[in-house]
């Protein structure tokens, strides 16, 4: 900048100071440059030599630059540069025969350093993924590592189950032979405390025997030696045939049974297994249930699957307990016998359903019961159905205005669940009950059981039968439930507080 003359030194001081950076060229009166500041660069004028000629770098300038004029000094707003770049640039006029073009570069200088910094946090960033890929390929290969490792110890486990059951067998049924010898009076009468022991003895084999048993069908499970034989079967003769199997089970424990599967659908099941799934869920459902308390089976159709529904109104499985129930060899924790039941029951049922294309879940609540839910493929399509956008109409006759408020804001948001309210002060007879109502909620209790008998006899005056449904408090007890149940011939009951996903239950079937 010291080349140049002291005016014109002076006038790019002030406009230095005053806006910014800048970059200049200066060339003399034959139009040959002279001088440049290096950031004319960020224009795209690069390789300048001294002595070139200034029309061959700023194309701009043809036709206003001309060695035999002079010209006063001006501003060219908004000057096209290569590369689309645009500029303000000052001309000014030949001092001592030297021409200056001086340009504002103070923006291209501030996209200068953006790009700079865009350029560094890429690097930044493209070397943490280089890290980030190293440490997922080193995750990978670790992972891959413990897989192959867990499968060999899965595969020896496997190996170690089948030969010790195998040897187990042998001597166990010794065991149990030798036993019933005993029981039977072969050798002799026994007092009552040796046919007390006999009889224990007898128990603990049968349960080993079990035991023993469920552990071949894991390592069989998990070594996929099962074959299925997967055919078309009647849903409904299946579960007959399980209940049949159940009945003195389900007397002995004083359990009312309620179902609701008389559909003749037809699904793709191994018909052993399949009937295997239901007995051990039902099974379960007897055991864990409360006295005199109830099960309700029922079913759900759509396009390609049927839905099964196992509801019970036992002790329930408490939240902190729901994933490790398909773990194998544990079951849900039963309060009378203060100890968790070992067996690989729900995580077979797991394993064979997921084998026949199905699956197997479950909702519950501690106290108040369970409802364990299957499905499995049918064999042949429904057409026509469309489980997602059913309308369900329904009625609910309520005893308190606060009940009808909370069901119908937790159902505000569905547009497909139509709702009436109607409080039992109101007469009955006058309702006009909607013939496309699908559902009716009555609050009910044991006190008020025979009103709402007559309440049932006046909806059957409807052209259609709908669903009727019992709400209880959650606090009935599982006696009162079944009582309700077979008094009124409700079909299914909801418990209040009320819960999105037991109407869910309720609404599909």
């Amino acid at each position: 900048m010291n080349t140049l003359p002291l005016l014109i030194r002076q006038y790019l001081s002030r406009l230095w100071l005053d806006a910014g950076k800048f970059a200049y060229l200066s060339f003399n009166k034959q139009g040959f440059i002279q001088s440049w500041h290096p950031n004319i660069e960020y224009y795209g004028v690069i390789d300048l030599k001294l002595n070139d000629h200034i029309n061959e770098k700023l194309i701009f300038l043809e036709g206003w630059f001309s060695s035999d004029q002079d010209h006063d000094i001006f501003v060219l707003d908004f000057v096209n540069f290569e590369h689309g770049i645009i500029a303000d640039i000052h001309i000014l006029p030949s001092t001592n025969e030297t021409y200056v073009l001086f340009v504002d570069v103070s923006e291209k200088f501030r996209q200068h350093q953006c790009l700079q910094q865009e350029r560094h946090n890429f690097d930044l960033l493209n070397q943490q993924q280089v890290k980030n890929i190293a440490i997922f390929k080193q995750n990978f290969l670790e992972l891959d590592a413990k897989k192959q490792q867990i499968e060999t110890i899965n595969a020896s486990k496997n190996k170690l189950l089948s030969c010790v059951t195998d040897d187990l067998r042998t001597p166990l049924s010794a065991i149990l032979g030798f036993t019933q010898f005993l029981g039977s009076g072969v050798f002799g009468d026994l007092n009552p405390k040796q046919q007390d022991c006999v009889d224990n003895m007898l128990k603990a084999g049968s349960y080993m025997t079990g035991l023993i048993n469920e552990i071949l069908e894991v390592a069989r499970l998990e070594k996929g030696d099962l074959e299925l034989c997967i055919e078309s079967s009647s849903v409904k003769s299946l579960i007959d045939g399980c209940l049949q199997t159940l009945a003195p089970l389900i007397k002995a424990h004083d359990i009312k049974l309620i179902n609701r599967i008389d559909s003749d659908i037809n699904i793709e099941v191994d018909r052993k297994y399949f009937q295997y799934i239901i007995t051990n869920l039902i099974d379960n459902a007897v055991k864990y249930n409360k006295k005199q308390g109830c099960i309700i089976l029922s079913h759900r159709v759509d396009d390609e699957k049927l839905y099964l529904y196992i509801k019970d109104t036992g002790i329930g499985i408490s939240l902190d307990r729901i994933d490790q129930i398909f773990q194998p060899f544990v079951r849900n924790f039963d309060a009378r016998k203060k100890q968790p039941e070992k067996g690989i029951g729900l995580s077979g049922c797991k394993r064979l359903l997921g084998l026949m294309s199905g699956s197997l879940n479950v909702r519950s609540a501690l106290s108040v019961g369970s409802v364990f839910y299957l499905d499995i493929p049918l064999s042949t399509p429904c057409e026509g159905r469309d489980k997602y956008h059913i309308s369900y109409d329904f009625v609910y006759f309520y005893d308190d205005d606060i009940h009808f408020t909370v069901l119908k804001n937790l159902l505000v948001m569905y547009e497909n669940y139509q709702l009436e309210g109607y409080h039992y002060s109101e007469d009955i007879h006058s309702l006009n009950l909607q013939e496309s109502s699908k559902i009716i909620l009555l609050d009910v209790d044991k006190n008020d059981v025979l009103f709402k008998l007559k309440l049932l006899k006046l909806l059957e005056r409807t052209d259609k039968s709908p669903t009727v449904v019992a709400v209880m408090d959650e606090k009935t007890d599982a006696a009162n439930i079944r009582y309700i149940l077979e008094e009124t011939l409700m079909d299914d009951y909801l418990t209040r507080p009320f819960d999105f996903n037991q109407l869910l239950d309720i609404f599909e079937q």
